[in-house]
């Protein structure tokens, strides 16, 4: 797999977490509790959030924004819409309104992990590489199993940066927590035939 690239729906893997956080009150990202937010929705804000997934999941991002920004002018208390409309404005080429989403989110709930990693992930698409790498250390340093951002900071490392031992260690901390996934092994052993 190329790592500048993640296959076509694996935006949903953050949109999936983001919308455990919102209805199950704790979710995880691979091992590690996320903070607790304790959002009420009503029946009629509940039933928006899931319809705009839906709308996302098939692929109608504009459609999903639209109710996700009805549901946030209804109840502005979790970070979770704005993450996930950040998503939805990435799909569309949109970086500009995603960052804005994920400012709105990053305003609700600094520490959220998943609106860190989107952000440092459109940081590095900027070309802000030193701004990114203190993103992914900093939420890193709060949820150091957070499998996305250690796979993220890897990338980073390796290929924009060219630190290859903050690469390595990355790349070590994704392969602890998700030790199934084969395509790191071969980027640890590249790494360390470039390195010796």
């Amino acid at each position: 797999m190329d790592r500048n690239l993640m296959n076509r729906n694996s935006w949903l893997a953050p949109a999936l977490v983001a919308t455990a956080l919102l209805f199950s009150g704790c979710a995880t990202t691979t091992g590690t509790s996320q903070p607790q937010e304790n959002i009420v929705l009503t029946e009629d804000q509940n039933a928006l959030f899931n319809a705009a997934m839906l709308q996302m999941e098939q692929e109608n991002y504009q459609a999903g924004i639209d109710q996700l920004e009805q549901l946030v002018a209804q109840n502005n208390a979790s970070a979770v819409p704005h993450i996930n409309m950040a998503i939805a404005w990435k799909r569309l080429e949109k970086n500009d309104k995603a960052e804005a989403a994920l400012q709105a989110a990053l305003q609700i709930e600094p520490n959220n992990p998943v609106a860190n990693n989107e952000y440092a992930l459109l940081l590095r698409k900027k070309g802000q590489f030193v701004e990114a790498r203190q993103t992914y250390e900093s939420i890193l340093t709060k949820y150091p199993e957070f499998a996305l951002a250690n796979k993220n900071l890897g990338v980073l490392c390796d290929i924009y940066l060219k630190d290859y031992q903050c690469a390595l260690d990355a790349y070590e901390a994704y392969r602890a927590v998700t030790p199934d996934d084969k395509d790191v092994e071969i980027w640890i052993s590249d790494l360390e035939m470039r390195t010796n």
